[in-house]
């Protein structure tokens, strides 16, 4: 049996992955930890990010989940899922990140937040309020020098419409990670291509 874990990114809710988690074999154990809920906990970027690793780990632990996890993430939640492989890698079996984004300035956390506003809502779409929060929370961190120490299975995978996570998987790509190209595929490919989006998923989880 494989398990994995699901990291949200700051436009949607944990929801997204349950399509995800529907094309995944049956006798795999999922977990998605709800980051909104500690982003603004602690005073400090990195306090926040240590808040979100110890949720993941909380969200482990009440599952009773024995053998290391497959972690997969998209987006900004890179940045929480590169930090949990790097201080917990006796539990982590592999990463798979989509569309990573490995950093956050001020600047940038304010024109992903307005292009939120601007963005056609669906039933897994993050409100204003927690967009915030997540964005705030994360400002200012930057994880390619750790992303480039981890020592488990890692693939970055992007979309080829996906502007901003090209940058990131480049970057995981130039420091010796696999990477893989989707093609034609938007920036939220796993939100409307669950089927595709576990497949891939499936694949790598083997191999690990």
């Amino acid at each position: 049996m494989s398990a994995i874990a699901f990291i949200h990114g700051h436009a949607h809710t944990p929801q997204v992955w349950r399509a995800v988690a529907d094309h995944l074999p049956p006798a795999w154990a999922v977990v998605a930890p709800d980051l909104f809920a500690v982003a603004r906990v602690g005073s400090s970027s990195e306090a926040r990010r240590e808040a979100m690793v110890a949720q993941i780990n909380r969200d482990l632990a009440l599952m009773g989940l024995a053998e290391p996890v497959v972690v997969v993430a998209e987006g900004l939640g890179a940045i929480p899922a590169i930090q949990y492989a790097a201080e917990h890698p006796g539990r982590v079996a592999g990463i798979f990140l989509s569309g990573p984004k490995l950093a956050l300035s001020r600047a940038e956390a304010m024109r992903l937040r307005v292009a939120e506003k601007i963005r056609r809502a669906d039933a897994a779409s993050a409100s204003d309020k927690q967009v915030a929060a997540y964005l705030s929370g994360l400002v200012g961190l930057d994880e390619h020098a750790v992303a480039e120490r981890l020592e488990v299975a890692r693939i970055a995978v992007v979309g080829e419409k996906d502007r901003g996570g090209t940058k990131g998987a480049t970057a995981l790509k130039a420091a010796g990670w696999e990477h893989d190209v989707v093609l034609q595929a938007e920036p939220d490919w796993y939100a409307y291509a669950p089927s595709a989006f576990a497949a891939r998923v499936t694949q790598f989880a083997a191999r690990t």
